[in-house]
């Protein structure tokens, strides 16, 4: 009778592996039973092209009148001195590899060899940050979503037919797998200063075995602005 009491209430040989199992399916931290979507790889745009995008943006008065100054004078645009913002550097039909990590994914644009990095760990927006060329991205997934969300970006142009925004521009792209290696990006724009509502343009990309290459940027004395 003794030994039988021992045995029944001595722990089971297998409690070890029942308890993980438990603590998997309440999910702890760092633990997920659901797949993340994985945006992973290099991208190239299925569309060869730096025409107009095929919308008319809304612009304000102050907006309209940037616009015109650059219609004026396109040679004032910075890029004629290798300084591209961050727009410019998203739409252009060069490829881009993406890098997915848990708390980040690292973006390498061929267009102007830039960096940058949207970080996924819950982080805002820094409260003072200094404007850059690229700004402050953050992001999350939303299934088969991306969307980054960006401020701090240095006031320039957003395509090579001008487009001005300011410092206060804020951007939301939304990279959407669409299968096959396809994906969409879904880029609003909004900057009260120059538009009057936000905008949205599309693009869409595919998946390519390949790798991004150098890009070396001239400036053409030529046409060298005066930024005086």
């Amino acid at each position: 009778m003794k030994e039988s009491i021992e045995y029944l209430v001595r722990p089971p040989r297998f409690a070890p592996i029942l308890v993980l199992v438990l603590l998997i399916g309440l999910r702890m931290p760092g633990v997920s039973a659901e797949t993340v979507a994985d945006f992973s790889g290099v991208w190239a745009a299925d569309k060869w092209a730096t025409e107009p995008w095929p919308v008319l943006p809304p612009y304000t008065d102050a907006g309209r009148a940037a616009q015109g100054a650059w219609d004026d004078d396109p040679l004032q645009d910075p890029t004629h001195l290798c300084v591209f913002h961050l727009v410019r550097i998203v739409s252009a039909p060069f490829p881009h590899e993406i890098i997915q990590q848990e708390d980040r994914i690292t973006m390498l644009y061929e267009y102007q060899h830039q960096v940058r990095r949207v970080f996924l760990d819950g982080r805002d927006h820094p409260e003072d940050s200094w404007p850059t060329l690229m700004g402050h991205s953050v992001g999350r997934i939303e299934g088969d979503t991306l969307i980054i969300d960006t401020r701090g970006v240095e006031a320039g142009y957003l395509r090579p037919q001008g487009l001005p925004h300011t410092e206060n521009l804020h951007i939301i792209e939304k990279h959407t797998l669409l299968g096959d290696g396809k994906k969409r990006i879904e880029l609003t724009i909004d900057d009260p200063e120059f538009y009057l509502e936000p905008w949205t343009v599309n693009m869409t990309w595919s998946e390519v075995d390949d790798e991004i290459l150098d890009y070396d940027c001239r400036i053409r004395e030529h046409i060298k602005p005066n930024m005086e």
